[in-house]
């Protein structure tokens, strides 16, 4: 039986999860002999659990293996176990690394040494959004691979800026066969193409909140650094975090403002010391100074229009925050028809942003 395949059958134990696994390896030589052992045989192995013994045979369960290698050859998936040469030397540091991986996608990102995650809380503000799409797409151009969780919110804003400049890898909670959320099934595919969208799971198993934390390891262990965008203080961000932290990585937080539970994460961590304060991608540079082909944050920024002089009055009397256009019209001496065609036009020449429900901030 070949090596993969026999890790494939041992991850499917209950109960025997990577650590047991490589002792198993460690102790009978390879994978394919931990399987053909027999009960008695694996007791005398240290650490493994009664729990662990009452499911060993169940390692043979065919039917539930021929349906994951099925379905990685029918979604085009690569498994890459833990000593094969395309298995990331970074996530190996780290003390759980998964002992396999299922990879959709570009293999090559996931072997990138200058990988950061960007996380952040699924119930983000406009602001946070626009800070993880701005960062990750600016990070992208200067040669990161930015690495987050596919979740609604900053990672999904990540993932969205990361793509339009560079690569991206999707750490995912469940399945490759079972994308979550459901839509994000197109942003899934884009990462594909210029990415990668990896489990540790079985491609049938389903999306579960129990998988979450333990995705999160992966997420920060593929990483250099973990960004945090915006978290409250208990959330799935700050477990990432926290790992980050023990996995001995550059930890950076976002300042925000001091009144809001969403960014008390982001200040525990600055006044604590654990993270750098960044305020923008330039920031973040500084720690790493051989990535030579950042592009200034002008390149992001409005193109070489021309602005007519409403469209440089409309600019100017702009705040750096988000206005809704009700708003705007109460500052402006301009009729709601004319506004909302200056408006339009300063979006076409990416000099203002637009966000749902006519909400406009100044780039």
């Amino acid at each position: 039986m070949q090596e993969n395949q026999a890790l494939l059958l041992l991850s499917a134990v209950p109960f025997l999860g990577p650590v047991k696994i490589k002792r198993l390896v460690y102790y009978f030589g390879s994978a394919a002999a931990a399987l053909s052992a027999s009960k008695l045989e694996i007791a005398q192995v240290p650490g493994i659990t009664e729990k662990s013994l009452n499911h060993w045979d169940q390692r043979f369960e065919a039917l539930e293996s021929s349906k994951n290698l099925a379905l990685l050859k029918k979604l085009n998936t690569h498994l890459i176990a833990y000593r094969d040469p395309d298995y990331p030397q970074q996530l190996l540091e780290i003390k759980d690394f998964p002992l396999l991986l299922y990879v959709q996608g570009k293999v090559k990102p996931l072997l990138s040494s200058n990988c950061i995650a960007i996380i952040g809380t699924r119930n983000a503000s406009l602001y946070g959004l626009e800070m993880a799409k701005k960062i990750g797409q600016e990070l992208a151009a200067a040669g990161f691979t930015v690495v987050s969780g596919l979740a609604r919110g900053i990672d999904t804003a990540a993932h969205q800026g990361a793509i339009k400049a560079g690569s991206t890898l999707a750490v995912l909670g469940c399945g490759l066969s079972h994308i979550y959320p459901l839509e994000n099934r197109s942003l899934a595919t884009e990462i594909t193409h210029q990415g990668a969208l990896i489990s540790e799971l079985p491609m049938q198993m389903p999306p579960d909140r129990t998988h979450f934390p333990r995705r999160n390891r992966i997420v920060s262990g593929l990483s250099q650094a973990t960004l945090l965008i915006e978290a409250p203080l208990k959330s799935g961000a700050m477990l990432t975090m926290d790992h980050a932290l023990h996995q001995q990585r550059l930890l950076f937080a976002l300042p925000g403002r001091a009144d809001l539970e969403n960014f008390r994460g982001n200040h525990h961590l600055v006044k604590t010391k654990k993270a750098h304060l960044i305020e923008n991608s330039h920031d973040i540079l500084e720690f790493f100074p051989s990535q030579k082909n950042f592009l200034p944050l002008s390149s992001f920024s409005a193109l070489d229009f021309s602005f007519s002089p409403e469209e440089q009055q409309l600019i100017q009397l702009l705040p750096c925050h988000e206005l809704c256009i009700e708003e705007i019209f109460q500052r402006a001496h301009f009729s709601m028809a004319r506004l909302t065609s200056l408006l339009m036009g300063l979006v076409l020449k990416k000099a203002v942003i637009e966000f749902p429900g006519k909400i406009y901030k100044k780039i």
